[in-house]
């Protein structure tokens, strides 16, 4: 295991590596520190062709995370207000060019700068004590970065309603599965074991066409409908020929799905 000093990195096993959230006794808030190891992380995940899907967890009972950490802070640049730096150029994994899939495994609390792993991850599930909420506006503080890329995910009224109503409402697990947020609610004690599974299940696929789905649909949030489509053409042109050329559809063996 590589050693970090806010998070734990696991590396690649059958294809899934895990990264854990370490500083429980901080509810897992991120610091500068934090940002600049996942850079290193991400980095790491990008040319290690090893790892074909990423877990993303949490240590401790209360929180996934809580956002920045107020007491170290070290975003904000003495320049000015434009100065102020996007911590999801550091954390993202799309925003460093990381094209394995993401799955975010939440329990607990899931608050304000959580969401710069939830905007970016493909697939989130989350434990039945699992709860989200943005407290910028009850601080006096805009919410635009985190609820924006929630845009595509969630409904525009389900947004609107997490970020005006703040510290005041809280989203639990049952409401995040019907309204989009998370795909699967599991109990707590099998949360990490079942984000494994379904990232051993992806990782198991042919790695140019998972990257290049998850790259098209990536993209495509951000476009118009039609431009959207045009722009996935060319992952498929790209990709399906390798595609093909990994798996023989003649002689592939029929999947054990599950009915969800």
């Amino acid at each position: 295991m590589v050693e970090f000093e806010t998070i734990l990195f696991e590396p690649a096993t059958d294809g899934v590596a895990t990264i854990t959230l370490n500083r429980p006794d901080r509810l897992n808030s991120f610091t500068r520190r934090m940002g600049e190891e996942f850079e290193t992380v991400w980095r790491r995940v990008r040319e290690d062709e090893a790892i074909r899907v990423v877990v993303l967890r949490a240590a401790g009972d209360r929180a996934f995370c809580t956002g920045s950490d107020q007491k170290e802070g070290g975003w904000r640049r003495p320049g000015g207000p434009f100065d102020h730096e996007d911590p999801s150029l550091l954390l993202g994994p799309k925003q460093n060019r990381v094209w394995r899939p993401l799955i975010c495994a939440v329990s607990g609390m899931a608050a304000g700068g959580a969401f710069y792993w939830l905007n970016e991850a493909d697939l989130i599930i989350c434990s039945e004590d699992a709860t989200f909420f943005d407290p910028h506006v009850s601080f006096g503080k805009v919410a635009a970065v985190e609820p924006t890329g929630m845009l595509g995910r969630m409904a525009y009224g389900e947004i609107m309603r997490m970020t005006l109503l703040g510290n005041d409402e809280r989203i639990c697990a049952e409401t995040a599965l019907r309204i989009g947020l998370v795909s699967e609610v599991t109990p707590r004690k099998t949360l990490w074991a079942r984000a494994h599974e379904l990232a051993a299940l992806i990782a198991a696929k042919p790695t140019v066409a998972v990257q290049g789905s998850v790259r098209a649909l990536w993209e495509g949030r951000s476009l118009p409908a039609a431009l959207a489509v045009q722009n996935a053409l060319k992952y498929a042109q790209l990709g399906n020929p390798i595609g093909e050329a990994q798996v023989d559809r003649a002689t592939a063996p029929k999947a054990r799905w599950t009915l969800r």
